[in-house]
């Protein structure tokens, strides 16, 4: 190892492949807020989950709506959520040469990290279904930082929970969700070509490194990480 001591990826499209239906999760959630006194057409599926959950907040607060029935909402959008990432757990697979890269990441020295907007729960699945549990020191899911990617807070949640300063970290990751939270965060990034097509998958923030797949990237840091 040189410069860097840790690691922390991103999970879907980066490490593993899922069938995880956004849009239905999407769909499912914004049909409860409209019931719910969110204005009916303006959320859509093409948002992220982050931002219709902070329209949401924003209408709530117009609305003066009471706390306790906000959190009813929130509660009700995380098991809307956990039960969509939950159905793909079953075809979930490993992406080609990821496992193998990842276990000899962790035999480098590199302590490793999951930051995911996922549940906490289907993270732990699908790295058990994969076999890769035992590499992870720890996995940060929906939730557990104190805000989600791309906000900096929860590449910095990630760092101090790993005893590690930012500089000695870097993130991974498949999207500009990813890119703009280390952006964010002033940390270095490197980006894979594992997930959406690259004019979708890097809109905005395109890193200066986008690698085949995490399984280059063992290669990759034992070249370049003195």
């Amino acid at each position: 190892m040189g410069r860097y001591k840790g690691i922390v990826f991103d999970l879907d499209a980066t490490l593993v492949h899922s069938d995880v239906d956004f849009v239905k999760m999407k769909k499912k959630m914004i049909r409860v807020l409209e019931e719910h006194g969110a204005p009916v057409g303006v959320l859509t599926p093409k948002m992220t989950t982050v931002v219709i959950l902070e329209h949401a907040e924003k209408y709530w607060a117009e609305q003066g709506k009471p706390e306790k029935d906000r959190q009813w909402l929130r509660d009700e959008m995380t098991r809307l959520m956990d039960q969509v990432e939950l159905e793909a757990v079953e075809t979930l697979t490993a992406i080609n040469g990821v496992k193998d890269a990842i276990y000899k990441l962790r035999m480098k020295g590199y302590k490793l990290a999951i930051l995911t907007r996922s549940h906490h729960n289907y993270a732990v699945k699908a790295l058990e279904k994969t076999g890769m549990i035992g590499d992870f020191e720890l996995i940060l899911g929906r939730g557990e930082t104190p805000q989600p990617k791309p906000y900096a807070e929860a590449m910095i949640h990630a760092a101090k929970l790993m005893k590690l300063s930012l500089e000695e970290v870097f993130l991974v990751g498949d999207h500009h969700i990813d890119a703009t939270c280390a952006l964010n965060a002033k940390c270095h990034f490197i980006g894979v070509a594992t997930g959406l097509p690259p004019e979708r998958a890097w809109e905005i923030n395109k890193p200066e490194l986008i690698l085949p797949s995490v399984a280059d990237l063992p290669d990759y840091l034992a070249a370049n990480d003195r």
